[in-house]
């Protein structure tokens, strides 16, 4: 059974992973493909029952796939048009016509050509993409992995212009010389990218159509607790729906990875998330508290969302919602 959700992203990125699994034991996610097989980093992680994964099926993701490498081949056929091509599919996230690829490519032409302004919604078809949501929660795959690969690379960058600096001015130092292991408490120094941020309101609102589609409401037992990294996520569907703030701790000490007390911690604290979601409060109940060495701190926000609000914007039938927003401080 699974017991959280993580949500509105198929891509989980490293520091996502890092944030999650400091508060939580296990976590559910709907990743756009078949399976881990190829991903050295979540394969172990599922098989340790970390991350339980709903995967999608290969029929589902054939046309989708057909349709993201039609986009891809086209720009790079028309590289010297990117910035018309970015405004498009910003613009218009959705391009599902009933006729195929041909006419994809055929929209997206007329829609940069010179002199021509954007997209009608209804040439593209719209209302038919909002039926579907994995088109655009492909993309945003896509671009949240491509996104988090150019952090990697700038995080090397620093680390080694840091080192190199040191050895010329003969300073060499643990301090400049260690290398952040994933999953480690370290941080490159920069704010990390909100991905929520970027098209906010279709990452959310096709991540429940697709849910939706795979059952997970309605899986055995109680309606999984949704988990976010994303503040700009939390404060759209704040934004559409009356809420209760059941939770908002600005610092909490968590455990690092590796420690012994960490497992329990867990346990406890999601308890303390349940007994808070079924009260609705927070008074009166006793949070679970780090009393060690580990220095590690994170914030909470715990909103609980009535079920009416949840079926007039989300389609979710007859069900409150609770959401998590989980970070880390630096």
């Amino acid at each position: 059974m699974i017991k959280t959700l993580f949500f509105p992203f198929s891509h989980i990125s490293k520091d996502q992973l890092r944030i999650v699994t400091a508060f939580f034991p296990n976590l559910g996610l709907l990743p756009l493909v078949p399976d881990f097989t190829s991903d050295p980093v979540l394969a172990p992680l599922a098989e340790q029952d970390i991350l339980q994964p709903i995967f999608a099926l290969p029929r589902e993701l054939d046309l989708v796939e057909k349709q993201v490498h039609s986009y891809l081949d086209w720009a790079q056929l028309h590289r010297g048009n990117e910035r018309n091509f970015k405004s498009l599919l910003k613009e218009q996230p959705y391009f599902m016509e009933d006729t195929g690829l041909s006419s994809i490519q055929s929209q997206i032409r007329k829609g940069t050509q010179k002199n021509e302004g954007p997209l009608d919604q209804k040439t593209i078809g719209h209302k038919k993409a909002g039926q579907d949501p994995l088109l655009l929660l492909k993309f945003a795959q896509l671009l949240d992995a491509q996104n988090e690969g150019i952090d990697d690379e700038l995080s090397a960058l620093k680390q080694s212009n840091a080192s190199l600096f040191s050895e010329l001015k003969g300073e060499q130092s643990e301090e400049n010389t260690e290398k952040l292991a994933p999953g480690s408490c370290g941080s490159s120094g920069s704010v990390p990218l909100d991905p929520g941020s970027i098209m906010t309101k279709e990452r959310v609102e096709s991540w429940f159509r697709y849910a939706g589609q795979k059952d997970v409401f309605k899986l055995p037992g109680a309606t999984p607790l949704l988990i976010t990294t994303s503040p700009a996520v939390l404060d759209y569907m704040k934004s559409k729906s009356d809420v209760i703030n059941a939770l908002d701790i600005d610092s909490i000490k968590v455990h690092e990875n590796g420690c012994e007390n960490k497992c329990k911690w867990q346990h406890d604290f999601y308890q303390f998330l349940q007994e808070t979601i079924a009260s609705e409060i927070s008074s009166g109940i006793a949070r679970p508290e780090v009393d060690d060495r580990c220095l590690l701190s994170g914030q909470i926000k715990l909103c609980l969302f009535p079920g009416d609000c949840m079926e007039e914007f989300f389609n979710i039938s007859d069900q409150s919602l609770a959401v998590c927003l989980v970070q880390l401080k630096s």
